[in-house]
């Protein structure tokens, strides 16, 4: 796990103010508050009924994308509505979307296209986040194991900023194989996170078994969480007592 300092973190609620020069990219210069990067308003529309992958349409904008980075600007955001998405929407953390998969490809592409350049593909994802929806901020983080060895830790601050929400599909993709690049606090941090809102803890990259000593610490937070639940009369989540060792595993009824 990285050992940056949380004074490293960059809050990405409030764009920089206008010619600031901000950056949220954690390298390069390029400005991340240059307005939206979506040039169709109708980028935002969702229909119900293309579930089926565009494959064709899919390889052409990857292409467009590995050619022209910026292409992403307006195709990322389009993706859903042109080449393909699950229908309805769906708060569980742990649910496929087609959509997903669709736009972490597009991403995939960005990074061939910005192979030689770290710091403009963290720009561009940083931007994406920034500028996104929801389901487009999700993807963003879905992406990032993807890009690791071209990005390093510069969207680590992504992660962050994500484990501040209270969205659980935001916080699962966030505890993703990237989140190894987090601080040890941070990442404990973070699997707690998920227990507040629900996300199960099989979707968290890397987490130990109860009987791996390797990480005490989590276990004694976990500890003091499943303490105040019960103090407070409520049920302790099951995935927390799962960490917990044997001896401890108890639970009121709530």
């Amino acid at each position: 796990m990285n050992t940056s300092s949380e004074g490293d973190r960059v809050g990405l609620d409030t764009p920089p103010p206008s010619g600031s020069g901000g950056s949220t990219s954690g390298g390069g210069g390029s400005p991340v508050g240059r307005g939206p990067l979506r040039s169709d308003p109708r980028a935002s529309e969702r229909v119900e009924t293309n579930t089926v992958v565009d494959e064709r349409l899919l390889a052409e904008w990857c292409a467009e994308i590995e050619a022209d980075p910026t292409r992403v600007r307006t195709r990322f955001p389009a993706a859903a509505r042109e080449i393909g998405r699950t229908p309805g929407t769906s708060p569980a953390p742990d649910a496929e979307r087609v959509e997903d998969d669709v736009r972490v490809r597009l991403l995939v592409a960005l990074g061939r296209g910005l192979a030689d350049d770290a710091d403009t593909l963290s720009t561009e994802l940083h931007d994406l986040y920034r500028f996104g929806d929801a389901d487009e901020r999700r993807a963003v983080l879905l992406g990032l194991g993807h890009l690791e060895d071209a990005i390093g830790d510069r969207a680590v601050d992504l992660l962050h900023d994500a484990m501040r929400t209270n969205d659980p599909r935001l916080v699962a993709a966030a505890m993703g194989t990237y989140a190894a690049r987090l601080d040890a606090a941070a990442w404990r941090q973070g699997v707690l996170k998920c227990l507040f809102v629900g996300v199960p803890l099989r979707l968290v990259a890397g987490l130990e078994p109860a009987d791996d000593p390797a990480d005490d610490e989590l276990r004694r937070m976990v500890a003091d969480y499943a303490a105040e639940r019960t103090a407070a009369g409520r049920e302790v989540p099951a995935d927390a007592l799962s960490l917990l060792p044997a001896p401890t595993q108890t639970t009121r009824e709530s």
